[in-house]
């Protein structure tokens, strides 16, 4: 067994006991909570929007059902606020499964034999319209700071976008990334030093490969690189500050660190249907969506047909579920798609 997250973590996933299923009716899954959505928001998506979009997804294989316990149904969510504390529900079989990005599952699987992927998933097998689906579904990963803090956002883009046009993103991707997730410890970064005040970061570790904390307490994974990264091309100190998941929004409100990571951004797809701009309430899509909506099959139809597209209200709240009050966020400098992963 390879070095964990932390000793916490360790013992989690080391727990060799004969587990007892969760007796519920639901299949019940754990994931981690939003820092400003509530439970009953998200589960309201999750039936009107998340699911029927899901079932494309297995309908072109980007999901395989082959092998996959899918037969029960509905399920019921739990929410947690750290990555451990559902690991531990799930070996004690206080859950069915655990929602978790695909690399930090793949992360989890690689490192214990007793966890596997509820379904496979084969991002490459998407045409255009699931690759849309995809951008829906998906996570953004995004720095975070205060409002006021406009400048230094302007600054980190700036460096992203240029990380991404040179290739230095993707590199940083494949080393911290996907390396790490085929089985390979998160290495250790080492930031350059110069003059000035430094940029103080949060860090949880909560989120391996991208947020990673050794047992040694040395900081790694992809996250640390990418602010590596940034700091020696803003010739800036940069700082790390460890903090619990639950903590970063107060850590970065009272001024304890000028940065947050990690933090879940949506993309612009949800935001492509719009109100009419003649207040009769009905939605207008887009030139683009509407050539999506013409090539599709009939059972792909058939499938959206039971997607109940939230009002603009309830997808504005969606957008900023994991951005408190007062806060802006970077460009996404990495998506990943949430996967369920169960005991073998």
């Amino acid at each position: 067994m390879k070095k964990m997250i932390s000793l916490f973590l360790a013992l989690a996933l080391l727990l060799c006991v004969l587990v007892v299923p969760a007796m519920a009716d639901d299949f019940l899954c754990g994931t981690l909570s939003y820092l400003n959505m509530t439970e009953e928001e998200d589960e309201s998506l999750g039936t009107t929007l998340r699911m029927p979009l899901m079932s494309l997804l297995f309908l072109h294989g980007v999901l395989d059902r082959e092998g996959a316990d899918l037969s029960v149904s509905p399920i019921s969510f739990r929410y947690y606020d750290t990555l451990e504390g559902m690991l531990m529900a799930l070996q004690s079989g206080e859950l069915n499964s655990i929602n978790v990005p695909y690399y930090t599952a793949r992360y989890l699987c690689s490192i214990n034999d007793n966890l596997k992927l509820r379904a496979e998933y084969h991002p490459e097998k998407a045409n255009e319209f699931c690759a849309w689906v995809l951008s829906i579904l998906s996570d953004g990963y995004s720095f975070m700071m205060k409002e006021d803090n406009a400048e230094l956002r302007d600054a980190f883009n700036a460096q992203l976008t240029a990380m991404k046009e040179d290739g230095t993103l993707q590199k940083l991707i494949d080393e911290y990334i996907v390396k790490a997730s085929e089985g390979g410890e998160p290495a250790a970064v080492a930031f350059e030093k110069f003059e000035g005040d430094p940029i103080k970061v949060a860090v949880t570790g909560a989120l391996p490969p991208m947020d990673y904390v050794a047992p040694d307490g040395s900081f790694a994974g992809f996250n640390t690189a990418v602010l590596a990264e940034i700091g020696k091309r803003l010739q800036k100190n940069v700082q790390l500050v460890q903090v619990d998941s639950i903590g970063r929004a107060l850590a970065l409100s009272e001024g304890i660190v000028d940065v947050v990571f990690w933090t879940r951004a949506m993309s612009d797809s949800l935001a492509e249907r719009r109100p009419a701009d003649d207040n009769s309430g009905e939605e207008k899509l887009n030139p683009q969506n509407i050539q999506r909506l013409e090539a599709m099959t009939e059972e792909e139809k058939a499938i959206l047909a039971d997607t109940g597209i939230p009002d603009s209200e309830t997808r504005a709240k969606f957008v900023v579920r994991d951005m408190p009050d007062g806060t802006i966020i970077t460009q996404p400098y990495f998506t990943d798609f949430q996967v369920q992963v169960i005991l073998k």
